[in-house]
């Protein structure tokens, strides 16, 4: 590794953006995983009002975190000056997203997926590797990675290679494929938008920070959540194949375009607080932002035992089993992520 005189600074914008998405990913899960996924109970459905209430958050959460990771890579690759040789950057990222992905993976599968009757061992492997339950994210970030490696390495960040990727997008991909392939060109757009980000963020800043742009951004953004969940169409078995393919195409552009105006309208309204002169994040808040990685482990672990091995659905109200599931996951998940911390073993998972 290239070493840097340029000293460290703390991204206030990330300090901020990357715990309010780890919280309202655990609001999403603690919502949803009650009424979709194979851990489905039955006759449990969310209400209208919660239903549109997880729909505004499902639309940009998790594309924002893969924004995040790609916007952090820019900033210590070109303002830091940090270069790494293919070889030891694969094992930083191998460290950081795989090995916790293996860990914590087994232990999740062992303790909620196991099934002896059905078990078989290509299936766990495959599994397993792929990452269990909501640990899916991590090889598929860890693919990532590796493609904005060789953007950066060979200089090919243009408008150019965002088009591309935006359209690479559009094109249905087998979610089904293993080790996070099937999401995977979805989340190197992402990715690659949050690096190109940083690297336009100063033009972005003189043009459209400012408070026209970003309640038009968030304006577009809940417009577009209704059409998504109201008014598009969806492939009926009665339409050809071009007819279903120009439907995929429809939904695959709105449903892109609305997680753009999602995570660029916060993206904007945290700057937007973040370059005030003098402005420096409570202490509370970096805090917050150095214990994301252990409550996202953390969360479907304390969700999945609360909603399906603890009595609380069947003695609670079903309006308030999410809120209760929800500060409980909360609680939990920073207790745990901090009593993690303070082991070696800890740190190197998620430290």
């Amino acid at each position: 590794m290239t070493s840097t005189t340029t000293p460290k600074k703390l991204l206030y914008e990330v300090s901020i953006i990357r715990p309010t998405i780890i919280f309202l990913l655990v609001v999403l899960h603690s919502f949803t995983l009650l009424a979709q996924g194979d851990e489905n109970i039955d006759d449990y459905q969310l209400n209208t009002v919660y239903q549109w209430f997880v729909w505004l958050i499902y639309g940009f959460r998790i594309e924002t975190i893969a924004l995040v990771a790609g916007y952090v890579f820019a900033y210590q690759s070109i303002d830091l000056k940090r270069s790494y040789r293919f070889g030891p950057f694969v094992w930083k990222k191998f460290k950081r997203l795989i090995i916790p992905m293996l860990v914590f993976g087994l232990v999740y599968y062992f303790c909620f997926e196991f099934k002896t009757a059905s078990f078989s061992v290509k299936t766990f492997l495959v599994k397993w590797f792929s990452g269990c339950g909501h640990l899916w994210f991590l090889p598929m970030l860890f693919e990532c990675f590796l493609a904005i490696w060789i953007i950066d390495r060979f200089k090919l960040s243009s408008w150019l290679t965002l088009f591309v990727l935006a359209a690479i997008t559009l094109f249905p991909t087998p979610a089904y494929l293993p080790f996070g392939l099937g999401k995977l060109p979805h989340f190197l757009f992402f990715v690659y938008a949050g690096y190109f980000l940083w690297t336009k963020r100063d033009w972005l800043f003189q043009h459209c920070l400012n408070h026209t742009t970003i309640c038009i951004l968030w304006m577009f953004y809940v417009l577009f959540v209704v059409l998504v969940h109201t008014a598009l169409p969806s492939a009926t078995p009665e339409m050809n194949i071009v007819q279903k393919g120009l439907v995929l195409l429809l939904n695959h552009s709105v449903k892109l375009l609305m997680s753009c105006c999602g995570i660029m309208a916060l993206y904007l309204t945290v700057c937007k607080i973040t370059t005030k002169e003098g402005y420096r994040p409570k202490q509370w808040v970096i805090e917050a932002s150095d214990n994301c990685y252990g409550v996202y482990v953390y969360h479907q672990f304390i969700l999945v035992f609360l909603y399906f091995y603890t009595p609380l659905v069947s003695v609670c109200h079903p309006y308030l089993v999410p809120w209760i599931g929800l500060v409980v996951t909360l609680l939990v998940s920073l207790l745990l992520t901090k009593l993690t911390l303070k082991t070696k073993p800890g740190r190197f998972l998620i430290g």
